[in-house]
């Protein structure tokens, strides 16, 4: 199996010469993930709250002494209610969002590397069409990402999990045939 760029609309892999990154008008979600047995928590910032539902561990940065005491616990994904351990990587940069990055292996080419490098569970949470799969939460299996994203958030926000949005630009991968947001996509 590897991670490959996937067009959901032509339902093919495709070359690094035929993506293009595109600067978009995005959120960054700011959600916050109970530390298990403690009233701490700790918060993550990401563009696709939607790909929660494959989290296999939070990294911080070894050197950031704002996590040093939380390295080796576990946090509970709100929604998804799964267990994950908070890690130490380099990866994890303090001056990004909160210094604390969610690692979903299956979908994102960073988080791959991540998710080998410390032995990491992958959990792919898509089909090929970019609906979620059987692996996501069950009221959202067979929803697009996109609408499953708007239905996170507003879940996030029913839980009083979603710390703040924060409209941020950023690059987003196209296919340029399809036009279509590319997905990082586990597959043989």
């Amino acid at each position: 199996k590897k991670l490959v760029n996937w067009d959901t609309k032509l339902q093919t892999a495709i070359s690094d010469l035929e993506v293009i990154q595109n600067e978009v008008q995005s959120q960054l979600y700011y959600i916050n993930y109970s530390v298990v047995d403690s009233k701490e928590q700790i918060t993550i910032a990401t563009t696709r709250p939607e790909t929660m539902m494959g989290d296999t561990a939070i990294a911080v940065n070894p050197k950031d002494q704002r996590y040093k005491n939380l390295v080796g616990k576990s946090v509970l994904i709100p929604i998804v209610n799964r267990k994950i351990k908070i890690i130490k990587d380099h990866y994890a940069d303090p001056e990004q969002g909160t210094g604390a990055v969610k690692i979903t292996p299956a979908h994102d080419f960073n988080d791959y590397v991540v998710g080998k490098r410390n032995k990491l569970d992958v959990i792919n949470i898509l089909e090929k069409d970019g609906k979620i799969n059987q692996n996501g939460i069950k009221t959202y299996v067979g929803l697009d990402r996109f609408e499953a994203r708007k239905k996170i958030i507003s879940e996030l926000k029913a839980l009083n999990v979603l710390e703040k949005i924060e409209n941020i630009k950023n690059n987003v991968p196209y296919g340029d045939r399809s036009n279509t947001v590319i997905e990082p996509l586990l597959t043989e």
